[in-house]
């Protein structure tokens, strides 16, 4: 009769270990994911590596790594690029900022790059980037109006850069959606 009482709370025992395993792990696959599945305070790594963490409204990552600033800047900057600050928020609009620097090197790549994309020098304009010690400094902004074409801008943006002492091409970066 002991033998059976104890087989059977062996048994009990043995079940309840599995039902709590079960949960364990179903729970720690849930935890896991839930920032990819858009879970509010969960967090998770874009799809460029930059680690991101979802809240009510929306997403933020930061800081941000060189693909993420490519991927929402819309640029192909040098390999050589390092970002020094960065962040992204997205809602129902976007937001991102950054701070690059581009080593002496890829400098007049990267600003032929920064040209292209966001147009020519403008003097009328605020620059997100700090001037001092920087020469041949360089403002590009949008317009709040219509381009060209009388279509809206999908993205406002504002841009800066210049020559630091060292030679390098330092980049700050403001871009938004309409």
């Amino acid at each position: 009769m002991a033998t059976l009482r104890r087989r059977k709370a062996v048994r009990v025992l043995g079940g309840t270990a599995l039902m709590l395993a079960f949960v364990a792990v179903v729970l720690a696959l849930l935890v896991r994911q839930a920032g990819e599945w858009g879970v509010p305070y969960f967090s998770f790594t874009s799809a460029h590596g930059s680690p991101c963490r979802n809240d009510l409204t929306g997403i933020t990552c930061e800081p941000l790594n060189l693909a993420d600033v490519e991927f929402f800047a819309d640029l192909d900057l040098p390999a050589d690029t390092v970002v020094l600050a960065g962040s992204y928020r997205a809602t129902h609009d976007y937001e991102m900022s950054a701070q690059l620097r581009v080593p002496k090197a890829s400098a007049k790549k990267a600003y032929s790059t920064l040209r292209e994309s966001f147009g020519p020098c403008r003097e009328d304009v605020a620059t997100p980037l700090s001037t001092r010690g920087v020469r041949s400094l360089c403002a590009m902004a949008s317009e709040n109006g219509a381009d060209e074409s009388g279509e809206l801008p999908s993205r406002l943006f504002s841009v800066g850069t210049g020559v630091d002492a060292e030679g390098d091409r330092l980049v700050g970066l403001s871009i938004r959606s309409r």
